[in-house]
C-alpha cells in the first residue's frame, strides 16, 4: 500500500474518536427530545424554564466545533475544551429525557437523576469556558506565569456540585408527604455557607481569565491577533444580546442560543481564520447591533410620547412611530456607519479630510507629518525611504507593509512605506486612495526636510569659507606683509646708522627699503581686491567687468575677445550680488580660457524684479560631459548659494555655458 493510503488511514483512524462522540452526543440528545415528546410535553416546554432547548443546544453545537477541530487538529485543547463543554451539557439534557413521565423513574430515582442533571452542566462554564478563554487559539496559556491561573481553574472543578449540595441535603416535597433528605443537613449548611464563595472564586477565575484574553489580544500581531478578533467579536456580541442576564441572572432563556457563537467563531479562527474579514463583520455589527437599538428606542419613545399626549384617544401612534422610523433609518445608518468607520479605521473614507488634517501638521516636520498619517487611517507604522534609507519614521514596523510612491521635485527617488492592521494581507482599494492623496503633502514635507539639510549644509561651509579665508589672510599679513614691514624696518635702521660713516651704502639700503615699499603696496592691494574688488566701487559691476575684458584678459591672452552684453540701465544691486556676480563671472571666463580652448567669450547680465542673471557662454570645446566640480566650478556653486541663488554650468552645442541666478533683495 503507498504512502497516500496510509495517510488516508491515518486520516481516518484520527476522525473515528471525534465522529464516535458527536455521533453519542445526537444519540442522547434525540432520545432526550423523543422521550420528552412521549411523556406530553410540548417544544414550548422545552423552550421555558426546563431549559431542555438551550442545554440540547449547547451540547450540540459546543461538541460538533470541538470535534471539527480535532479532526483538523488532533488533541488541540481548545477542541477537547469544546467537547468537555458539550459533554457537561449533553449529561444534562439525558437528565431531563430520563425524568419524563415516558420513562417514570421512581421518585428516589427521579430525585437523583435531577440533581445530577442540575449539577453536570456546572462545570462548562465555570472550568471549561475559562480555560478556553486562557488558552485561546493555540491551546497554551499567554505565558509561564499564566500556568498557576490554568491550575487554579482546574482546582475549582471539585468545588462545583457546591450550588447542588444544599438542595441535596433538604427534603423533597412539602407537607407529610415530604422524603428525607439525600444527604446530612449538616452538609447542606456547609454548602450554603459556601455558595457565596465559590460564585466568588467562580467570577475570579473569569476575570482573570479574560484579563490574560486582553493582554493576549494586546501583544499579539498578525495572524493570532486575527484570530483573537473572531474570538472577542462572538465574546461582545453574546455578552451584549445576554446583558440583563448577566447583571441580574435572569433575563429571556432563548438569548442563551447566541451562546454557541463562541465555539462556532473559535472554530473558524483555528481553521479558517483567513476565509472571511473579520474586521467586515465586527464592523457590520456595530452598525446594525446600534441601529437595533436606536430603532427600538426610537419607537418606544415615538409610542409612549403620543400616547401620553394623546391620553391614549390616537389609536394610529404605532403606525406614526413606524413611518417615523422608516424614514429616518436610511440617514441614520448612514451616519452610524460612517461613525463605524471612523472609529475603525480612520478617515479612509474622507481621503480629502485626511489630506486636511496631514496638512495641518507640516509645520511639525516630517516626523508631525508621518504620525498625522498614521492617526488618519488607524495605521500602526509610517515611514519615508530615500536613496536607501528611512529619512523618518513612526510606530513599530510590522512584516506587511504597503508601498506608495512620492513625488519629490529635487533629489533622489522616495517612498511612503505603510505599516498593514493587525490581521490584514492587504490594503483596501479605499486605503490606497486615501494614501495616494496623502502622498502629495508626504512629499512637501520631504522636500521641506531636504531643503533645511541642504541649508544646513550651506551654512556649514559658509562658516568653513569664511574660517579658511580668515586663515589665508592671517597667512599673507604674517608671511607676506609682516615679512616685508619687518625687513623694512631694519633696512631704515641700517640706513640711519651708516649715513655718515657710508653714504652709498646707506642710499643703496634706501633704494632697497623702497622697492620693499612698493612691494608691500602690491600686497596690500591684491588683499583688498581679494576682499572686494575696488572697481566695483569706482565703476559699479559693468563697467569694473568691462575694465577686466578691456585691461586684463585682452593683454594675457592675445586674440582672445570678450564681450560684455548687458544694458546699460542696470538697477542699483546689493553689495552682495555685486560681487559673486563679478566673482561668478571673472572665474567663468578663467576657466573658458585655461580649459575650454575657446577664442570668443560673451558675458551677459539681465535683471528682473526678483534676480540678477549672469550668463557666461563661449565657443570653446565644452568637453563631452558633465563639468568635473573642481575647485573653480565649487567656488561659483558656493557664491551663488550664500545668496540663495542657484548655478548650472555645462557643455552645449556651441561650446560652454555657466548660468547663475542671484535673487536680489526686496525693499
Amino acid at each position: 500500500m503507498g504512502v497516500p493510503g496510509s495517510d488516508d488511514e491515518r486520516m481516518a483512524v484520527r476522525r473515528a474518536g471525534p465522529v464516535a462522540v458527536l455521533t453519542l452526543t445526537a444519540v442522547v440528545v434525540v432520545a432526550a427530545w423523543v422521550s420528552w415528546f412521549l411523556g406530553g410535553l410540548t417544544f414550548a416546554d422545552a423552550a421555558d424554564d426546563s431549559y431542555l432547548l438551550t442545554n440540547s443546544a449547547q451540547a450540540l453545537t459546543f461538541t460538533t466545533f470541538g470535534a471539527l477541530v480535532l479532526a483538523h487538529r488532533p488533541g488541540h485543547r481548545i477542541g477537547l475544551l469544546f467537547v468537555a463543554y458539550g459533554a457537561c451539557y449533553t449529561l444534562s439534557v439525558a437528565c431531563l429525557g430520563l425524568l419524563t413521565d415516558a420513562v417514570g423513574l421512581p421518585e428516589a430515582w427521579a430525585r437523583a437523576v435531577e440533581l445530577f442533571g442540575i449539577t453536570a452542566w456546572i462545570p462548562a462554564p465555570v472550568v471549561c469556558l475559562p480555560l478556553i478563554v486562557q488558552l485561546f487559539p493555540d491551546g497554551r496559556p499567554l505565558s509561564r506565569s499564566w500556568r498557576p491561573l490554568a491550575v487554579a481553574t482546574l482546582a475549582v472543578l471539585p468545588f462545583t456540585p457546591i450550588p447542588t449540595l444544599s438542595v441535596a441535603a433538604g427534603p423533597a416535597g412539602d407537607g407529610p408527604t415530604a422524603e428525607e433528605p439525600m444527604l446530612p443537613v449538616i452538609v447542606g449548611e456547609v454548602a450554603q455557607r459556601l455558595i457565596p464563595v465559590f460564585a466568588a472564586v467562580a467570577a475570579l477565575v473569569l476575570l482573570a481569565s479574560l484579563g490574560a484574553l486582553v493582554l493576549r489580544v494586546r501583544r499579539s500581531r498578525g495572524v493570532p491577533r486575527q484570530q483573537l478578533m473572531w474570538l472577542l467579536w462572538a465574546v461582545g456580541l453574546f455578552a451584549a444580546l445576554n446583558a440583563q442576564r448577566i447583571v441580574t441572572t435572569d433575563g429571556p432563556v432563548l438569548f442563551l442560543l447566541t451562546l454557541p457563537l463562541i465555539p462556532a467563531a473559535a472554530t473558524v479562527a483555528i481553521l479558517r481564520h483567513g476565509l472571511y474579514d473579520i474586521e467586515l463583520i465586527v464592523n457590520r455589527s456595530l452598525v446594525y447591533g446600534v441601529l437595533t437599538l436606536g430603532v427600538v428606542l426610537a419607537y418606544l419613545g415615538i409610542v409612549a410620547g403620543l400616547s401620553a399626549l394623546a391620553r391614549d384617544r390616537l389609536s394610529a401612534a404605532p403606525l406614526i412611530a413606524t413611518a417615523v422610523v422608516a424614514l429616518a433609518f436610511a440617514p441614520a445608518r448612514s451616519a452610524v456607519q460612517s461613525l463605524v468607520d471612523r472609529v475603525m479605521y480612520g478617515q479612509r473614507r474622507d481621503p480629502v479630510a485626511a489630506a486636511a488634517r496631514v496638512g495641518l501638521r507640516l509645520g511639525a516636520g516630517l516626523d508631525g507629518v508621518l504620525r498625522a498619517v498614521c492617526e488618519a487611517l488607524r495605521l500602526p507604522y509610517a515611514a519615508v525611504a530615500s536613496d536607501g534609507r528611512l529619512v523618518a519614521t513612526y510606530g513599530r514596523s510590522p512584516r506587511r507593509r504597503h508601498t506608495v510612491s512620492l513625488e519629490v521635485a529635487d533629489g533622489p527617488p522616495a517612498d511612503l512605506l505603510v505599516g498593514l492592521r493587525a490581521g490584514e494581507s492587504r490594503l483596501s482599494g479605499a486605503d490606497r486612495r486615501a494614501l495616494e492623496l496623502l502622498a502629495a503633502p508626504v512629499g512637501l514635507a520631504l522636500q521641506a526636510v531636504r531643503l533645511s539639510e541642504q541649508l544646513g549644509e550651506s551654512r556649514t561651509r559658509i562658516v568653513a569659507a569664511r574660517e579658511e579665508e580668515r586663515r589665508r589672510l592671517r597667512r599673507d599679513l604674517h608671511d607676506g606683509l609682516g615679512t616685508v614691514l619687518t625687513a623694512v624696518t631694519l633696512k631704515a635702521d641700517a640706513a640711519h646708522n651708516l649715513r655718515h660713516t657710508d653714504p652709498e651704502r646707506s642710499a643703496r639700503l634706501l633704494l632697497d627699503l623702497r622697492a620693499d615699499l612698493t612691494a608691500a603696496i602690491a600686497d596690500i592691494r591684491r588683499l583688498v581686491y581679494n576682499l572686494r574688488p575696488p572697481a566695483l566701487d569706482e565703476l559699479g559691476l559693468l563697467g569694473a567687468l568691462r575694465q577686466r575684458a578691456q585691461d586684463s584678459w585682452r593683454h594675457e591672452h592675445a586674440g582672445y575677445v570678450v564681450t560684455i552684453d548687458a544694458p546699460d540701465d542696470l538697477p542699483p544691486l546689493p553689495a552682495g550680488v555685486e560681487v559673486a556676480a563679478y566673482r561668478i563671472a571673472t572665474e567663468a571666463v578663467t576657466n573658458a580660457l585655461r580649459h575650454g580652448g575657446a577664442t570668443a567669450c560673451r558675458v551677459s547680465l539681465r535683471a528682473d524684479h526678483a534676480a540678477l542673471h549672469v550668463e557666461v557662454s563661449d565657443n570653446g570645446s565644452g568637453g563631452a560631459g558633465a563639468w568635473p566640480h573642481g575647485v573653480g566650478l565649487r567656488s561659483m556653486h558656493e557664491r551663488a548659494g550664500e545668496l540663495g541663488g542657484t548655478l548650472t554650468a555645462g557643455p552645449t552645442d556651441c561650446g560652454g555655458r555657466v548660468h547663475a541666478r542671484l535673487p536680489l533683495e526686496q525693499t
